[in-house]
């Protein structure tokens, strides 16, 4: 879906949403690596800020994205538990 605006080739979360987007998050952490960090030192607080500011981003994006592409353009991942 992301593929139909300009990202200049841009394509993880963070740096689509700074060039469609561009506003303020509440993510502590400037990379990946810092995250990992974090877990590893048990460091609660930041990553659940993390984990708030992506899930922040990916609405905004989805919200921008419903403004200018068809519903029928959305692809879901189904997240129900396999059956046996």
């Amino acid at each position: 879906m992301m593929n139909r605006f300009d990202t200049d080739d841009k394509n993880d979360l963070v740096s689509v949403y700074q060039k469609l987007i561009g506003n303020d998050d509440c993510d502590p952490f400037d990379d990946s690596g810092s995250a990992v960090t974090a877990f590893e030192e048990g460091n609660w607080e930041d990553l659940l800020l993390h984990n708030l500011a992506d899930i922040e981003r990916t609405r905004e994006l989805a919200v921008l994205a419903g403004r200018y592409v068809p519903k029928s353009d959305f692809q879901m991942k189904n997240l129900s538990p396999p059956t046996i």
